[in-house]
């Protein structure tokens, strides 16, 4: 069984993310798996400083907010990552991009640069294009994780229910 966390960067928390979020919880959750969501929406993130201590020390990062330390934690704990987000301008939302941002971090701790874990896209959009958001998330192959999958577009539940439940 695997260990999911869910990034979810949606600034509404009963929005068209969040009802494709749940239903991937729930097929994931009824298939073994035990997965975790970070609503990332209100909490303690900053953005990254684009110092390079993380980089130079591998100490991790110097700012010691107190969401980014939880992301942290459950990125060492998981083995796949859902990165959940509206289409915002064509991109990820802010939120979200922090949280990647700042993911760099993580990356350059000792034995984090090579770990491997798989992925899931679950996005919306208005207008129903999802080109930008996806060379977003295509970062994620560069750094050999392996893509279980996308839902793009509202009213996918099934769709996000059954992509749950194939994880494990």
């Amino acid at each position: 069984m695997a260990n999911i966390l869910i990034l979810n960067g949606a600034p509404r928390k009963n929005g068209s993310t969040a009802s494709l979020v749940k239903a991937f919880s729930e097929g994931a959750t009824a298939s073994g798996n035990e997965v975790r969501e970070a609503y990332i929406h209100g909490m303690d993130i900053k953005n990254c400083l684009g110092c390079d201590a993380c980089m130079k020390t591998n100490a991790g990062c110097v700012q010691k907010d107190e969401g980014m330390a939880n992301i942290y934690g459950d990125l060492t704990w998981c083995d796949t990552v859902v990165f959940a987000s509206p289409v915002h301008f064509g991109y990820l939302t802010a939120q979200l991009k922090a949280v990647i941002d700042r993911m760099w971090a993580w990356f350059n701790l000792p034995g984090n640069f090579g770990a491997k874990r798989k992925t899931v896209l679950i996005s919306t959009s208005r207008g129903g294009d999802y080109k930008a958001i996806l060379q977003q998330y295509g970062v994620y192959a560069m750094l050999g994780w392996e893509d279980l999958g996308h839902i793009l577009g509202a009213g996918k539940e099934a769709e996000a229910r059954e992509l749950g439940k194939s994880i494990g």
